[in-house]
């Protein structure tokens, strides 16, 4: 979530080519509608509460968790128009995570900064490889004032720990390095022959930055498995209500995007042949075409929404698993999914949610677990057995027992009347934890994700 709210004046100027941009196509749609089309700027919002998402007590984390890190620029953050200090983030790392926990234990740790471009990444590994402390600043220019982006260079401790654990870096970088070209278009006409060579020049310096920064990664883990994306283009084909670049222009950046992909593609391929796990997602194809409905180019912001985050966070996924689980869609009156070792849990009797707390029905979650169940019918108590660990709940009791051992219970187990027989409900976290499992809820898909 969002803390500490300041105005960045910043991230304001690192809009102005979407403006520009939205200027354009905003000013063809008004020419065409007969009406003022008013161009939105963002709100600012100043830092954002990293956590790791899996906060799974030591105790029970198991060696086979997938540590993911996320590490980039704004798309890595997930920030969208109109952030606020209460808002949380939901990109496509976010969505990495529950793909994740579709194939077991998860973590996910997020290191995006605002405003970050190649050339900063690049200095910032530096600093984390040399183990020396460095600034916003000191990594580039200016980054000290975007939200954020001091609080977390100073986790350059951190950043080295999470990678030499991570299984999975996920990584977004290069979209600060090309909009200033937006800029230049707008404050002097530029030929197609001068646009194409003034973005080789930027093509050539992303590449050389990108690849130090991928061998940084690998320097502190050579295990780990890279994914990092290409660049989608935010500039819809010019047309009658869209002048915000020439046909000739909207060719070159076209033609730009293309070799960027190639140039990734290479790099990824040469690193791969030197033994290493890296790969090249593509999420520009998925961008080409819907630029207005899946950013906000249109209100002067070149970043996703929710439908082009949802995008990236399909490439990736297939990147990583070769798949992208959709949620099954939820029947009538169920609240949530829950999710057992990667298979959707169904029965005939749906979770119920009390109390703040999701209940199952006891048959339904032991058969998921594969756990042995045993029912004393004289003190009403179930009792649960998984490996080498054993839960016991009683009716109506506020403490369980976990092998052997009495721990407190928030909400006890109850017998609800379903038709003609008393269906017994088990709380599914205590139960879960008390065996071993992770649990974790993922709001943005109403999803309980349990795994051994």
């Amino acid at each position: 979530m969002y803390s500490n709210f300041r105005k960045s004046p910043r991230l304001a100027a690192a809009l102005t080519a979407a403006a520009i941009l939205a200027a354009a196509v905003g000013a063809g749609s008004a020419a065409a509608s007969g009406n003022a089309a008013p161009i939105v700027k963002s709100s600012l919002f100043s830092a954002i509460n990293y956590v790791p998402y899996a906060a799974v007590p030591a105790a029970i984390e198991a060696a086979d968790t997938q540590h993911i890190v996320a590490v980039g620029d704004s798309l890595t953050v997930g920030y969208e128009l109109g952030m606020t200090e209460n808002s949380t983030p939901y990109g496509y790392a976010d969505r990495v995570y529950e793909q994740a926990l579709y194939h077991g234990r998860a973590e996910l740790q997020n290191y995006g900064i605002l405003g970050l471009k190649s050339t900063g990444l690049e200095h910032w590994l530096g600093a984390v490889i040399s183990g020396t402390s460095t600034t916003a600043e000191e990594v580039q220019p200016n980054l000290s004032s975007y939200p954020l982006a001091s609080e977390t260079i100073a986790k350059s401790a951190n950043l080295r720990s999470a990678l030499e654990q991570a299984d999975t870096v996920v990584l977004t970088i290069g979209g600060n390095d090309f909009t200033s070209i937006f800029e230049e278009i707008k404050a002097s006409p530029m030929t197609a022959e001068q646009l194409s060579s003034r973005l080789d020049t930027m093509l050539t310096d992303y590449n050389v930055s990108l690849e130090s920064s991928l061998r940084a990664i690998l320097s502190i883990n050579p295990k780990v498995q890279i994914v990092f994306a290409d660049q989608y283009l935010p500039v819809p084909k010019p047309s009658a209500i869209n002048k915000a670049v020439t046909a000739e222009q909207y060719a070159v950046l076209v033609a730009a995007v293309k070799k960027l992909q190639e140039q990734d593609e290479a790099l990824a391929v040469k690193l791969r042949q030197e033994g290493n796990h890296v790969k090249m997602v593509d999420v520009s194809a998925p961008f080409m075409g819907n630029e207005l409905s899946y950013t906000y180019i249109l209100r002067g912001d070149i970043h996703p929404k929710q439908s082009g985050y949802e995008q990236m966070g399909k490439a990736f996924a297939k990147g990583i698993w070769s798949d992208y689980k959709e949620p099954a869609v939820l029947p009538a009156g169920v609240p949530l999914r829950i999710v057992v070792n990667g298979r959707t849990l169904s029965g005939a009797n749906k979770p119920i949610v009390k109390n703040s707390t999701t209940f199952l029905p006891m048959r339904d979650i032991a058969d998921a677990m594969n756990a042995n169940l045993s029912w004393d019918n004289k003190t009403r108590t179930a009792t649960l057995k998984s490996g080498d660990k054993q839960v016991s709940f009683t009716i109506g009791a506020k403490t369980m027992q976990i092998n052997g051992q009495t721990a407190p219970l928030e909400t006890p187990a109850y017998l609800q009347k379903v038709g003609n027989q008393s269906v017994t409900y088990l709380p599914l976290a205590a139960l879960s934890k008390g065996l071993g499992y992770q649990v974790i809820y993922r709001k943005p898909i109403q999803t309980v994700f349990v795994n051994k």
